[in-house]
């Protein structure tokens, strides 16, 4: 018989006493270990490269836009700002108001705001910053406490419009220097032949220190350098192709993505033979697969698309057709009475650097030989003019998560004329124009993905993408993480 033998009660209470030392020990160990700390540099590493952060020189229909707003955004700060379920929210502005007919804006600035360089935010040169980033047809003032906005038209989204795109407040230097009122400020800009840029915290930033000391931010390498680095602990933030997601996620790296941001569709230049006739561009409409396209080429990472915006933006998205009919196709291109065939391929162009763009011109050729047509695809530098290009596969982001902002960007990239976007069935109605008449075939939506290391905290970036950096801090790797 085994005997028990029970403790006496001093020992009794002196084990109680111990065992709840050891658990309130065991308690601030697991909280210190999830609670933000500061220090540590983040490691960054994107595709493109940029050669200015001034926001004048931005130009938003170029592939360098996105992540020149993603740096600019460490930056600098603007008027105001998007939150995250789309609102406007004051940022350097603490309030705006109106006239009647929302011609004159008045922004009451922020108090106590300083550039990174010490100097005082004041509304004169925060109106000589948004007047050179409006542009002519806008007449930008201060007074004493505010910066006011003219316009010889109603503008009743200006706040929602300042608080997206290029709009940023700056103040520049005669020797050249630009300084903002961010979370981050330069440290380095790379020179010639280097590529790495090094932001360090703004210490006095009105909004509160970041939690990283320093940021260093690697441009131009491509997305398979960039997959191999974050597999390897050489990076802690990467960006990744919708195309390949799943595959990093297979080898452990934690992935992260945004709603739906950003629109692969088709173009055509009337001026080339092979696509002058109407039906040739609804037959290729016609002939495309979304749905394995969003499937399986982008591993559904991706949502077929009828319509210019995504459905979590407009809401009708859904109205647009995005199912196959190749017996249709077939019949409208033996309508227009010639082929495209192979001694006369259609020339299908994409950006040369971009993966999912190249996946999705491959598979859409492959879509059209279902047809008889044979289509030729071609990478070349995004930008680049090839006259020999019947078709290009263009990619459009959101630039806002309003639906009127977003929707204007679009159909001003793609060349359209300014349409009334105050209602919603104006909106509907401006975005079927370009796509009934087939000027721009609609393919897919897509999110913005990234891969993180285990060390990175708090990543909680909006719904439509972007950074957040200056909320992110660096920790041990949580239960189950393997450190890099």
């Amino acid at each position: 018989m085994r005997r028990t033998i029970f403790p006496s009660a001093a020992r009794s209470k002196r084990f109680c006493a111990i065992c709840a030392v050891t658990a309130a020990l065991a308690a601030a160990s697991a909280m210190a270990s999830t609670r933000p700390r500061y220090g540590g540099t983040l490691r960054v590493q994107v595709n493109e490269r940029i050669g200015s952060i001034d926001p004048r020189q931005w130009q938003s229909a170029s592939p360098q836009a996105t992540v020149t707003e993603r740096i600019d955004s460490l930056i600098f700060d603007r008027l105001a700002r998007m939150d995250d379920h789309g609102t406007v929210q004051p940022a350097l502005a603490v309030s705006w108001q109106h006239d009647a007919e929302s011609k004159r804006w008045q922004f009451l600035l922020r108090t106590g705001v300083k550039f990174s360089d010490g100097t005082s935010l004041t509304p004169e040169v925060a109106a000589l910053a948004c007047q050179q980033l409006l542009g002519n047809t806008f007449d930008v003032s201060a007074n004493s406490d505010s910066v006011i906005v003219q316009a010889d038209h109603s503008i009743p989204d200006l706040p929602a419009l300042l608080a997206t795109g290029r709009y940023f407040i700056f103040r520049t230097t005669n020797d050249g220097g630009i300084f903002g009122t961010g979370a981050f400020q330069v440290n380095n800009w790379p020179t010639e032949g280097t590529s790495k840029v090094v932001l360090t915290a703004n210490e006095s930033c009105w909004a509160g220190r970041p939690f990283v000391d320093k940021i260093e931010l690697s441009m131009g390498i491509n997305f398979d350098q960039q997959a191999s680095a974050i597999s390897i602990g050489q990076a802690d933030v990467v960006e990744l192709p919708a195309s390949q997601v799943r595959r990093a996620t297979q080898r452990g790296v934690r992935a992260v993505s945004s709603d739906p941001v950003e629109l692969f569709a088709l173009q055509f230049d009337s001026a080339r033979p092979a696509v002058q006739d109407p039906r040739v561009w609804q037959s290729i409409s016609l002939a495309i697969n979304r749905a394995s396209i969003a499937d399986v080429i982008l591993q559904r990472q991706g949502v077929a698309a009828g319509g210019l915006l995504p459905n979590w933006i407009s809401g009708y998205a859904h109205l647009f057709p995005v199912s196959t009919d190749l017996p249709r196709a077939k019949e409208l291109l033996k309508a227009t009475g010639r082929e495209v065939s192979r001694p006369a391929p259609l020339v299908l162009v994409y950006d040369s650097v971009d993966a999912d763009a190249r996946a999705i011109a491959e598979r859409v050729a492959v879509n059209l030989r279902e047809i008889g047509i044979v289509a030729q695809v071609s990478g070349q530098p995004a930008g680049a003019k090839n006259s020999a290009a019947d078709v290009r596969l263009v990619r459009y982001r959101m630039a806002s998560p309003d639906p009127g902002l977003a929707l204007a960007e679009i159909l001003n990239s793609l060349g359209e004329l300014p349409a009334n976007l105050d209602t919603p069935e104006q909106a509907y109605a401006a975005e079927r124009a370009p796509i009934d008449a087939f000027r721009v075939i609609p393919i897919v939506h897509v999110p913005e993905s990234y891969g993180l290391s285990p060390q990175v905290r708090d990543w909680m970036p909006p719904r439509w993408g972007g950074w957040r950096l200056e909320d992110v801090w660096l920790g041990p790797p949580a239960a189950g993480e393997k450190s890099q």
